[in-house]
């Protein structure tokens, strides 16, 4: 038996008993189908042709070598699809960012849990969305300045009245006759649900402010006429927390 290495391809070979010379092993790193072919025509013109070698094992090799290859190209066609894949997941987790989302978890109130997603990454295959739970939602009454917090409203009718009407529909009814700003302030800030305060501002003036908690809530008042503006905000957790992308259920 002799061994031959040419290109890197190592090729064995051996000697039948009609002197014909046939190759037993061939090996190389990458070696390619049509190596095979080649090999197995240099073998065919080559050989006596009246002791023709049987090449039936070199043929089975080079079909085990078509069908690995084959093996090989969809494995690296999955492998391909499924970065491609990924990439998509990771792209649509994006947009996700600045959203409301939900998890199908419940807080300690019976009511779902909500967060705000901040970022998105990718893991082993996994997406993960970093976001802050939602902690509060809270509409802010600003009424018009007043030089005191002892200075009286402008309501002469004992009817005069305050109403602030929550998200679930109730109504928080104060009277605002004979009363001080200070006065409202404490009778709305007894009510549950409702903070209330008089803030002193950069001009050394005062401000009724009435935080209503939950959102969706609305003012009204008879009698009187007060001038305020409305804002909303959301109060979140300050730790953040990782939720998998397949565990969201609602998306606001």
């Amino acid at each position: 038996m002799s061994t031959t290495s040419t290109d890197g391809v190592t090729t064995s070979s051996g000697t039948d008993a009609y002197g014909n010379t046939y190759t037993t092993s061939v090996s190389k790193e990458g070696l390619q189908s049509e190596d095979f072919i080649q090999l197995m025509l240099t073998e065919l013109s080559l050989q006596d042709p009246t002791n023709p070698v049987d090449s039936s094992s070199m043929l089975d090799s080079q079909m085990r070598l078509s069908t690995l290859e084959a093996n090989m190209a969809t494995v690296d066609a999955m492998e391909s699809f499924s970065e491609s894949f990924q990439q998509s997941a990771l792209s649509n987790a994006a947009s996700l960012i600045g959203n409301i989302v939900e998890n199908g978890e419940i807080d300690d109130q019976g009511n779902p849990k909500q967060y705000q997603i901040a970022s998105v990454e990718g893991s082993d295959g996994d997406i993960y969305l970093t976001a802050h739970q939602i902690t509060g939602f809270y509409d802010i009454y600003s009424f018009e300045e007043t030089s005191s917090v002892s200075d009286s409203l402008d309501s002469a009718n004992e009817d005069d009245t305050l109403t602030i009407t929550d998200a679930n529909g109730d109504a928080h009814e104060v009277s605002t006759y004979g009363k001080t700003y200070e006065e409202v302030a404490q009778e709305l800030n007894a009510m549950d649900g409702i903070t209330a305060n008089m803030v002193e501002n950069s001009d050394g003036n005062y401000q009724l402010s009435v935080y209503v908690s939950g959102g969706g809530s609305s003012i009204s008042s008879t009698g009187i006429d007060l001038g305020y503006t409305t804002n909303s905000i959301t109060t979140y957790a300050e730790e953040a927390e990782n939720l998998p992308y397949t565990n969201i259920t609602k998306i606001y």
